[in-house]
Order: structure tokens, then sequence, then C-alpha cells
């Protein structure tokens, strides 16, 4: 064939090509956009725990300054 012939094949391949990868990634991110926010607004939200929870604080208690935010 022609060299400019094989050139529009292959720049059609490539655009399809493109044009796939762009929907992935917009698939992608059309998936994620559904899923609900993992972190909470501490100060204003609280975890719901167990009656039975007993937490550990992992820190230097010399170290504390006692803001009672723990």
């Amino acid at each position: 064939m022609f060299p400019m012939v094989t050139e529009f094949m292959n720049y059609g391949q490539q655009t399809i090509r493109a044009a796939r990868y762009i929907g992935q990634g917009f698939m992608i991110t059309l998936s994620h956009a559904n899923r609900l926010p993992i972190t909470i607004q501490y100060p204003y939200e609280k975890l719901i725990t167990s009656e039975r929870f007993r937490g550990r604080i992992h820190f230097e208690f010399d170290k504390c300054i006692a803001c009672e935010v723990c």
C-alpha cells in the first residue's frame, strides 16, 4: 500500500485506542464518585462505638497537654 494510506490507518488506530483509554478513565472516575466518604469531620461528627469498646491511647503521657481531644 501507499505510505500515506498506512499512516492514515495507523492514525485511526491510535485515535480509537486513545478514545478507549479516555473512556476507561472516565468510567473509573464515575465508579468512584458514587462511594461514600471514609473520613469524618471529627469535632462535629463522632464515630459510633460499641458499649464495650475499650480504646487505648498510643502516645506518651509525658507529652500530654490535657487538651481532652482524645
